[in-house]
């Protein structure tokens, strides 16, 4: 194409462009308008949802006994802003089988909430999940759930297995052809990507020949196995790459044939500064299709933008600028005249339009145990303060160094892992520290692992208008069933929730649903029935139903990160304590002194896991009991009860004169009840066993198990319901459902002026953990904390959201001597 045409074509297509204010335009073209029209369905009918977890420390790595700190961030669109479809994110811990371990829901206000998994210090050793979703993302045929390993570690030593790579794997090359196709006497550029046998890059290097062994192009790889290259595919030739992996083997691998007949489409996005488009047809397409209308569909961060032109030329080009998208994935798809799509890329827009953060201290070098104040500052792309919410985790690097290109941040998450097929190795890289040589191996990674939300073809003809299955969840729901000791359904009755004061009325089957609740687990509810009811009525209360199913992880992410070993290996050289005397061997941890294992064959909801209780009682002992209560007063081994509460007989605060009671910490199936809160809501013919727990077995539970821990686990029978206790009086129960978790405040080591430590001694890698801060109007925050009792260097890291969907991250680092 003459250069003068070619430039003609470029400003026609700007001036296009710089018309289209609105992100549908509006055309005359009837492909354009039903494309626009799919597309806005999509868009505004079937909003999806996405969640990140900013975990406590920038690796994913723990040891058994330790607390999963995160704080979550839930988007809705494209534009990633903070949603407001769903209240509610349920959390998931997932061991290495693939089964469910804990689960908690965490209420979410503006898209933002935070939580917390205690690790039992009985875990195995080995890989196990964190996976988070909202109701609202099962409508998506790929949800956008969060599922990250983490690799546990644990100083006892259990499960000492290695694994090991599959034998017999060989490194295997693929090949990615820019459009979609090679075609025939068209400059065509071919991304590829090797993988070693472990499933991560392998760097290779080689020729492409054709089928007379003439080189047409050499092959080397440029990052993590990925790379390009490019030639010109003739017509009645084929094509093979020769090449030799960086572990010395060699492989013949064939490329996709040619195409005869065919038109390319590739984008070109070396200069920052601008989005280069080119359309080629190679001769036999363009005689065929002289004139005929093209359209170029342009699709970011929600919105579209078009382009029609006629195939008048076989050489077509534009430049649009970069400025005018966001920082985000590019879709530029081809169509033709009559819908048919012909060619599409994917490209990343990297734009200065995240975030600005700025973090810094009042000092630049700190001593051991000193008081750090850190400021915050966030500001917009227009340099305008920025309003958002954040989390903040400060790690001691002394203990173990942070790779910076291989953490998964916010950024990395929401612009670019969530939305590419398969596993992105490094996926910090891309963002860290953006140059030249990033950003052409972000356009490979593009051309290697592009993925699509949606594919034109199959959008432009559903007809489907498919209603959202599962509905977003905004509170939580108090249901179940009521029914006569024989199990007739109570019909036709009004029961009252307090204390809210809520009325319901029981249908034909003695069902009820109090709806649109918000309270956490633990909190103690009273429903009331007309006491004309009679006694001996059975209330049956719904337990949350059953989330989706668990998918096998990637196999890639599912390896045991070695790192968490250095983790246990330091905890276990700074083991501290007084050893008590006695007749037993001391299992000896960091922070507290646990009993050897006895039996431990029953069944437990214990977080330490069977065998590590002071006590056990099985439910066939308490199973006739008139309450719960009175079945155990006299079993349980230094405990007595007052109305229903349970409290060490050494659990008393004397005050002027009198004592105070202090109750036990109750856990019932996990869930912690309200303390001081009676245990006879529940039959002792549904209880399976009671363990006490005190001292060092109750210290598992933190400052809450300071005064002793009962753990309550009931009977398996029972798969979609709770069963509460009989009567407190006629018609009125006490209930304690599930609810909304309530997050444990991290604890940061307080000293004082002898620069001793109050509490627990400090030997976490995590020395700070603040999930909510909030920037003000002018997008500063600042608060204090702590440093470690070690020396080094500490790295403070802040990630978040404002209002606007606009993401930032920022790390800084300081001195401790």
């Amino acid at each position: 194409m003459p250069t003068i045409m070619k430039r003609i074509l470029f400003a026609t297509a700007i001036l296009v462009m710089s018309l289209q204010s609105i992100a549908f335009c509006q055309t005359d073209s009837t492909v354009i308008k039903n494309a626009v029209s799919k597309l806005r369905t999509l868009l505004v009918d079937h909003i999806t949802e996405r969640a990140y977890l900013h975990f406590d420390r920038p690796y994913s790595y723990y040891v058994a006994g330790d607390v999963v700190y995160f704080k979550a961030y839930v988007t809705m669109g494209e534009r990633h802003e903070p949603t407001n479809i769903s209240g509610i994110l349920h959390v998931d811990l997932i061991n290495k089988n693939d089964v469910l371990m804990q689960s908690i829901a965490l209420k979410l206000n503006g898209g933002i909430g935070w939580g917390d998994f205690t690790l039992p210090d009985t875990l195995e050793k080995g890989n196990y999940r964190i996976r988070a979703y909202t109701e609202w993302m099962r409508n998506t045929e790929h949800p956008y759930f969060f599922d990250r390993y983490i690799s546990v570690s644990t100083i006892n030593g259990v499960d000492r297995t290695v694994q090991s790579l599959k034998q017999g794997t060989r490194p295997s090359l693929q090949f990615f052809p820019e459009g979609g196709n090679l075609v025939t006497d068209i400059r065509s550029k071919v991304g590829f990507k090797a993988l070693g046998p472990d499933g991560l890059g392998m760097d290779v290097k080689g020729v492409v020949l054709d089928n007379e062994n003439k080189e047409v192009a050499k092959i080397t790889s440029a990052h993590l196995g990925m790379g390009v290259f490019d030639f010109i595919p003739e017509a009645d030739r084929t094509y093979k790459a020769r090449v030799t992996f960086a572990d010395g083997s060699q492989s013949v691998v064939d490329l996709p044939p040619a195409q005869i007949k065919g038109i390319v489409l590739s984008v070109n996005t070396g200069d920052p500064a601008k989005v280069s488009i080119e359309i080629n047809a190679n001769r036999a397409y363009y005689k065929e299709n002289l004139n005929k209308d093209l359209n170029i569909l342009v699709y970011w961060a929600g919105a579209i933008r078009t382009i029609k032109t006629k195939l008048d030329n076989s050489v077509l080009g534009l430049d649009l600028p970069a400025r005018n998208f966001r920082t985000d994935i590019l879709q530029v798809t081809l169509l033709s005249q009559t819908g048919e799509p012909l060619s599409e890329r994917m490209v990343f827009i990297q734009n200065p339009d995240l975030l600005n953060l700025s973090l810094n201290t009042n000092k630049t070098t700190y001593g051991k145990r000193e008081n750090v104040q850190l400021n915050l500052n966030a500001k917009g792309a227009d340099g305008n303060g920025a309003n958002g919410s954040f989390s903040v985790s400060v790690v001691d690097e002394s203990k173990i160094l942070v790779d910076e290109d291989t953490e998964n941040t916010i950024l990395s998450y929401f612009l670019l892992t969530s939305d590419v097929k398969g596993y992105v190795e490094k996926p910090n890289y891309y963002f860290r520290d953006v140059t030249k040589e990033t950003r052409a191996n972000l356009d490979a990674l593009m051309l290697t692992q592009g993925y699509r939300r949606f594919v034109w073809k199959q959008l432009l003809n559903d007809k489907s208008n498919t209603a959202a299955t599962y509905k977003p969840e905004q509170f939580m729901d108090i249901s179940g069933t009521l029914t006569t000791k024989a199990g007739l359904p109570v019909v036709d009755t009004k029961i009252i929730l307090l204390p809210i004061g809520q009325t319901e009325t029981t249908d034909a089957q003695g069902r009820f649903r109090f709806a649109k609740i918000e309270f956490q687990t633990g909190t103690r509810f009273i429903l009331k029935a007309p006491s004309s009811v009679g006694k001996a009525t059975v209330l049956i209360l719904d337990k949350p139903a059953a989330g989706p199913p668990i998918n096998a992880g990637n196999i890639i992410d599912a390896k045991y990160n070695a790192n968490a070993d250095i983790l246990a290996s330091l905890q276990n050289n700074q083991r501290q304590g007084v050893l008590m005397a006695s007749n037993e061997s001391l299992i000896l941890k960091a922070d507290k002194v646990i009993i050897p294992k006895n039996n431990s064959n029953y069944r437990s909801s214990n977080i330490g896991g069977p065998g590590h209780a002071d006590q056990v009682v099985s439910g066939e002992a308490i199973k006739n009991a008139s309450s719960l209560s009175t079945g155990l007063n006299g079993l349980l081994r230094g405990v007595m009860f007052s109305s229903g509460v349970p409290a060490l007989n050494t659990g008393f605060t004397v005050s002027n004169g009198g004592q105070t009671l202090n109750p036990m910490l109750v856990v019932v199936d996990g869930n912690r009840m309200v303390t001081g809160e009676s245990i006879d809501q529940y039959n002792p013919g549904f209880i399976e066993t009671v363990e006490v727990l005190k001292g060092n077995n109750a210290s598992i539970y933190g400052v809450d198990g300071g005064q002793g821990v009962l753990v309550i686990t009931t009977r398996q029978g029972i798969e979609r319901q709770q069963l509460t206790s009989k009567e407190m009086s006629p018609g009125i129960f006490s209930i304690t459902p599930s609810g909304l978790f309530k997050a444990r405040e991290f604890y940061s080591p307080v000293y004082d002026a002898a620069q001793t430590a109050r509490k627990l001694r400090d030997t976490r890698t995590t020395v700070f953990w603040k999930p909510d801060v909030i920037t003000d109007t002018s997008g500063n925050a600042s608060f204090n904390f702590f440093n470690a009792d070690a020396t080094g260097t500490y790295r403070v890291e802040v990630q978040g959201i404002d209002s606007k969907g606009n993401l930032g991250r920022q790390v800084f680092r300081y001195k401790v001597e």
